[in-house]
């Protein structure tokens, strides 16, 4: 888990207040009294009662505990998550053995299921690491359900009872021990409290919830009962972006200073799922830029600012966009996709009625400056680039789910560092075991698989981490903390551009009225049904 300090670009514990937006006014609803917040005012002026921490470097202030007004400054502090501040009870049998069931059998559930095949091959045996025991699954969809059980017959050699709905499941199994949560957004807060409350640890699909409120919902559930929330965000588990991530530590280009971020692209065309283009489903914006914002973050600590302009630019898609390679080329991640979408009937044509293109510039805690530029919405040639510059150099980080390593160039040398220059410069820079078992090493600056074997073992180092944080009673690597901010980012693009002004992501993550009409009419719409 990303635990480092809140500023790590400068050791002066004034330039914190840099993240005050003067003559900004909002309200909040704290301990059920109103407490007027003039962001111009100092921390210890804003939060009368808050303890301030003693400053080492560059500490933060800290907020005392409040269900829906959470600081997102928290560092295990009881202020923070309290899924994650407390720790679980551990598993007790001496086998290991986890009861799992998976409630979505679309095209995710089955990239899951053929993820937990690769952990069964590979990392289940490991010191401290689960056995999973697919016993259930569940959904609405009949013929998705009945493929996604077939498919794990024939890895595992049983087959899992079906279920249409989990209530049911959990009174026919009430053995599961943890659900693997894989249906469409709109769904990952009612499902994961649900789940929780039955005594069920949680892994849920990103995005965690469609808004700060719901992420507040399932930390709260996950507190209550004393269960994992851990959320799917895989990219991070790439032993190539932790090879990033070694080198921007170790200032391999220098202290950072500011990142560029761009993807255009996916104009016209469904992308893989229609509800991937509707509001009440969480949009595409969300869909895929919590990816952007949880690599981010691990790079380069949580955001502090965000100022953003959000259109929609492509009315009308035909089509869905293409899954697969042509003949002879290895079938990319999604193409369970194509199964399982004609089981569910998809249209020709749709309208989207939520936006799917975000121009921002992010100011980030450690105080590292940044572009974001994300858009589904580009036709013909598409343009992405991603790039990192310090003090002493500047680097690519590894894309991934591609095989690539990074690159890094330094100053004075015209030519990026080799492979071998790079491992010289992170020696103590290792994988965990199980990440080693799934890629044959602990050392790599690339390594060459085939698309769906890469997606598969990096869904495996996703359930290894949810494993081990059920068996040892400790935080899985990405919690409610992390899926929170990622999803606060996100809907900070939408709120500073609906405001036209830039917005704090501290205000987002506290859920303030003045910054957040955009999420609380997507939360009012949802009550509504």
């Amino acid at each position: 888990m990303d635990t480092g300090s809140a500023c790590t670009g400068s050791q002066n514990g004034d330039r914190c207040l840099s993240r005050i937006s003067p003559g900004h006014h909002s309200k909040v609803d704290w301990r059920r009294r109103s407490v007027d917040i003039k962001q111009s005012a100092p921390p210890a002026l804003r939060f009368p009662n808050r303890r301030l921490a003693p400053k080492v470097g560059h500490s933060k202030p800290q907020l005392p505990c409040a269900k829906r007004f959470r600081s997102p400054y928290c560092r295990g502090m009881p202020c923070g998550n309290l899924a994650n501040q407390r720790r679980i009870i551990p598993m007790t049998t001496a086998s290991n053995v986890v009861n799992l069931a998976i409630i979505g059998c679309g095209g995710m559930g089955n990239r899951h299921l053929q993820g937990l095949a690769e952990y069964a091959r590979s990392v289940a045996g490991l010191p401290g690491h689960a056995i999973f025991d697919l016993i259930a699954v569940s959904d609405p969809n009949a013929k998705n359900a009945a493929l996604l059980a077939d498919t794990a017959l024939a890895e595992f050699g049983h087959r899992p009872a079906i279920f249409a709905n989990p209530q049911a499941m959990f009174d026919a199994v009430p053995e599961i021990d943890a659900v693997d949560i894989t249906t469409e957004p709109r769904l990952h807060e009612s499902l994961s409290v649900l789940c929780l409350r039955a005594g069920k640890h949680v892994l849920v699909e990103k995005p965690m919830a469609l808004t700060v409120a719901g992420c507040n919902a399932m930390m709260d559930a996950a507190h209550s009962a004393n269960r994992v929330l851990a959320v799917a965000e895989n990219y991070r588990f790439d032993p190539l972006v932790r090879l990033t991530k070694a080198l921007l530590d170790a200032k391999a280009i220098g202290d950072p200073w500011m990142v560029v971020d761009a993807s255009i692209g996916s104009g016209g065309q469904i992308i893989i799922t229609p509800w991937r283009h509707k509001r009440l489903y969480g949009g595409i914006l969300l869909d895929v830029g919590v990816h952007n914002v949880d690599l981010m973050r691990y790079y380069a600590g949580p955001v502090l600012e965000v100022s953003a302009r959000v259109a929609l630019l492509d009315r009308v898609r035909k089509g869905l966009r293409p899954q697969g390679g042509g003949t002879g080329a290895p079938a990319s991640p999604g193409a369970i996709y194509a199964i399982t979408n004609a089981n569910s009937g998809m249209p020709d044509t749709m309208e989207p009625d939520v936006e799917d293109t975000a121009f921002s510039t992010l100011r980030f805690e450690g105080g590292m400056i940044g572009q974001w530029t994300l858009s589904h919405a580009g036709h013909a040639q598409g343009f992405g680039r991603k790039q990192y510059w310090g003090s002493e150099g500047s680097m690519e980080p590894a894309p991934p789910r591609s095989g690539t390593g990074p690159r890094v160039w330094r100053d004075g040398s015209s030519h990026p560092l080799t492979p071998e220059e790079m491992l010289a410069r992170v020696p103590d820079f290792t994988v965990d075991a199980s990440t080693a078992r799934l890629f044959g090493g602990e050392r790599m600056a690339s390594y060459h698989l085939d698309p769906v074997a890469i997606d598969c073992k990096i869904e495996a180092a996703v359930l290894s981490d949810f494993g081990r944080a059920i068996v040892t009673g400790t935080q899985p690597e990405v919690g409610g903390i992390e899926g929170r901010h990622a999803v606060a980012v996100v809907n900070a693009l939408f709120e500073s551009s609906h405001l036209n002004v830039p917005v704090l992501v501290a205000d987002i993550e506290a859920d303030l009225p003045g910054v957040s009409a955009w999420q609380h009419a997507i939360d009012r719409d949802l009550a509504a049904g």
